[in-house]
């Protein structure tokens, strides 16, 4: 019997071809699109479950209240031994020190001295660090690292700086400063793990390398410092947070300003307000957009097979004549839908594949697809089989197998007798909304991302070159500022800590002039030099620049920070004093106000001093008429001063537009998945356009015979369809208005959802229903009354 089902099976989708590519080529793009989501999600919510202990594993996080909430990642220097006294419950304790942008180099060998630039793979790590998390050992255990100037190397770093030698005992150079001893190897870390760090270096090291001062200091903390510890099984997260109030009491002189609490290690890698790569919501909404998509393939496949339902009604009249039931004729339907589900499904895994590099480049995720060895793949791909046939077909079958024998052999299934045609209307309305909701996002996060590109961040991007400062020696920096001012590609050179908006990002404590107290508030510091204000374009107003100085002798406060010490006008702190880092000046100037992080963050205090020892970058403002030429000399002479260090420069436009890498992959996502989700469902209108047309047949050559142009009958078309549209945007437009809102909340400087886009929206779903629905209206309008009316 199930053979006898294939075979006629099969022989109906080659007798409907047109019907069957449809329905294929619908069912294929949805579940396309849900498999790359389901990869993608998978992948983001998989993040370090594989360690043995993640439900036990926390992370010490510090939240400071100075005028404003900030939170950070990070611990003081000093929390990790204080822990250790204070919670001797706690066996399982580890601090690290995540570092950034280092340069690791080889001594000389056979192939001479080998340079790389690290950008986040390196960390100090004690060895308890390698206890909590679960990293397999080639080579030494955690023991390595209990020495100082101890090294321990992934294998995948240890080839790539080495190549086939042995490595062990082998030494590394960090920043030209120090030599590490390789003491273990450690296999290449898996993909899905937030902690990206290859090379290990002892936190001996660390410690004999800092002074006393700042390995003891409470008053200061860089989200680089981390503390993380494993739960015993009779202890609650909640114990150890109310004993963390006591040791931040203890230690802290402002007790009252700051706080610890424990952060779960299934979190940390979605809390944005911790540095979190990707927020959940995202996830749960990309995971939503991928049901939208299967669901509208599902309501295209609907509205195609009621369509098609009439040229099949002899064959279900035959069939019931000779004995089938209602079940066999709507198994053998069920079996249809599931061999173009089955193709559609081979397909979409073609697709899958083929689009999967461009998916990893524009979201940076290593997604793969292994359906032959990937069980949790192979079982989402059974259910989407299983679910697609069952959802898209069942409605279909019943309809088909629900045909009276009598009537189909004489021929009297007509569209009126076929029945659901609101079921069809309501689905296509659906189809709609989806559409709809989808435009509107893609419109929105269209329009917020060039509101972002073309916002003034207050200061000047174009033709700034961004070179490294490896070591903020006075004598290095002045040489490099006078062999670059000689090229006459360079307009200005300013040496800085960073420029004015950056990854980096320091607050402090600061006091102004006679009060008693710090401001309860913090300040972000950007060290840089006299000419940081004319390099980078900012604007005074009111004071003067700074004058040229090694040490810190005098500062220049934003307008926010003004506002912030209660004054109006910017000229009332000009020549008062003011202390950060413990160093009093005079403030000289004021600068107008700029953003030193990305526009979803408002504007902050800033203060600018200029001091050579905080000194990190070089900006070069360059003539772009030569670019090439420009760029080629700013590397000779930058590896004349540095040698031995390895040299990079960026554009700050481009550093800038890193800011918003998720909001251009979100961008690029919602286009491609708005896009995907019209031409579904202009399939759909197809297969609705096509009933309608077969439904209203007679109506048609009864209007044309009593003089109806062919104009008036497409109007009759169009009512039906303006209504529909009307009614799925009355859904679709508070649906879109309350996600996007939702959504620009995050962002400081954000675009007003105003009635432009809405009307587009409108508009643009309007002029493609008329571009679909318009060549097979205009077909039956232009059909001649009497094939219609000859059976009357």
């Amino acid at each position: 019997m199930l053979h006898n089902y294939l075979i006629i099976a099969l022989r109906n989708l080659r007798r409907y071809r047109s019907y069957t590519v449809a329905n294929v080529a619908g069912l294929a793009l949805g579940i396309t699109c849900s498999l790359l989501i389901f990869l993608l999600v998978r992948f983001h919510l998989s993040m370090d479950t594989h360690h043995r202990q993640a439900e036990r594993i926390y992370r010490v996080v510090t939240d400071m209240q100075f005028g404003e909430l900030i939170t950070t990642p990070g611990v003081p220097n000093p929390f990790g031994q204080a822990f250790g006294v204070d919670f001797p419950e706690i066996k399982l304790g580890a601090q690290v020190r995540f570092e950034h942008n280092n340069l690791l180099s080889t001594q000389d060998g056979k192939q001479g001295r080998k340079k790389f630039m690290l950008d986040n793979e390196m960390a100090f790590a004690e060895p308890n660090f390698f206890e909590i998390f679960d990293y397999q050992w080639l080579k030494g255990n955690k023991n390595a690292l209990t020495e100082p100037y101890t090294a321990v190397l992934t294998a995948g770093m240890a080839k790539r700086v080495f190549g086939n030698e042995e490595v062990l005992g082998q030494l590394i150079r960090v920043d030209n400063e120090h030599d590490y001893r390789i003491a273990g190897l450690l296999a290449d870390i898996p993909d899905h793990t937030a902690f990206r760090q290859e090379v290990f270096l002892s936190m001996a090291s660390y410690w004999a390398m800092t002074p006393k001062e700042e390995a003891g200091h409470w008053g200061g903390v860089s989200s680089n410092c981390q503390f993380f510890m494993v739960l015993p099984e009779n202890v609650q997260a909640s114990q150890i947070e109310q004993g963390l109030a006591a040791l931040v009491k203890k230690n802290h002189e402002d007790h009252s300003k700051w706080s610890h609490h424990l952060q779960a290690l299934p979190d940390i890698y979605f809390d944005m307000e911790y540095g979190g790569d990707v927020p959940k919501t995202l996830l749960w909404a990309l995971s939503i957009v991928g049901l939208f998509l299967l669901g509208t393939a599902c309501i295209n496949f609907i509205n195609l097979a009621t369509a098609q339902a009439l040229n099949r009604s002899r064959e279900v009249g035959v069939r019931k004549v000779l004995g089938s039931g209602r079940r066999q004729l709507f198994a053998q339907f069920l079996l249809e839908t599931g061999l173009i589900t089955l193709a559609a499904l081979l397909i979409s895994v073609l697709l899958g594949s083929w689009a999967l590099p461009f998916v990893n480049e524009l979201t940076h995720a290593k997604l793969a697809l292994r359906p032959g060895t990937d069980l949790g793949l192979l079982a989402f791909l059974g259910l989407a089989l299983l679910g697609v046939t069952f959802l898209a077909g069942a409605y279909p079958a019943l309809v088909l197998a629900g045909f009276r024998p009598a009537l189909a052999l004489k021929g009297k299934i007509n569209t009126q007798t076929l029945g659901g045609y609101s079921v069809r209307r309501g689905l296509v309305v659906v189809q709609f909304v989806i559409c709809q909701v989808m435009m509107i996002t893609a419109i929105v996060v269209s329009g917020q991302m060039d509101h972002i590109k073309n916002a003034s961040l207050g200061f000047n991007t174009d033709a700034v070159v961004m070179l490294p400062v490896p070591k903020p020696d006075k004598t290095k920096v002045q040489a490099l500022r006078q062999q670059l001012q000689q090229h006459p590609g360079v307009l200005n050179v300013s040496f800085a800590f960073d420029a004015p908006a950056g990854n980096t990002h320091n607050t402090t404590n600061c006091r102004f002039d006679n009060r008693q107290a710090d401001e309860d508030w913090y300040i972000a510091t950007r060290p840089g030099d006299e000419h940081y204000v004319e390099t980078f374009g900012l604007s005074l107003v009111a004071g003067r620049n700074l004058q040229p100085s090694d040490t810190i002798r005098e500062y220049l406060l934003n307008e926010y920070a003004v506002q912030q010490l209660g004054f109006s006008s910017p000229a009332d702190v000009i020549g008062k004093r003011f202390r950060v880092w413990g160093a009093w000046a005079p403030v000289v100037g004021v600068v107008r106000n700029f953003n030193t992080q990305s526009l979803r963050n408002p504007i902050e205090p800033v203060v600018i001093m200029s001091d050579v020892t905080q000194f990190s970058a070089c900006g070069v403002k360059i003539d772009l008429s030569n670019t090439a030429h420009t760029l080629a000399s700013l590397e000779q002479t930058w590896n004349r001063v540095f040698p031995d260090e390895y040299y990079a420069y960026s554009f700050l436009d481009e550093r800038i537009g890193e800011f918003y890498e998720m909001e251009s992959a979100l961008l690029s996502l919602t286009q491609i998945f708005c896009g995907i989700a019209i031409l579904i469902g202009c399939l759909g209108l197809f297969g609705l356009v096509s009933f309608m047309a077969a439904r209203k047949q007679k109506e048609i050559g009864i209007r044309k015979v009593l003089g109806a142009t062919a104009t008036q009958i497409l109007a009759v078309f169009g009512r039906e369809f303006f209504l529909l549209i009307l009614m799925a945007f009355v859904v679709a437009a508070p649906l879109g208005w309350w996600a996007m809102n939702a959504w620009l909340e995050d962002y400081a400087y954000r675009i007003t959802l105003g009635f432009g886009i809405f009307a587009a929206t409108i508009l643009a779903t309007l002029l493609i229903a008329v571009l679909t629905v318009g060549a097979q209206s205009l077909k039956a309008s232009l059909s001649p009354p009497a094939k219609s009316l000859r059976s009357e």
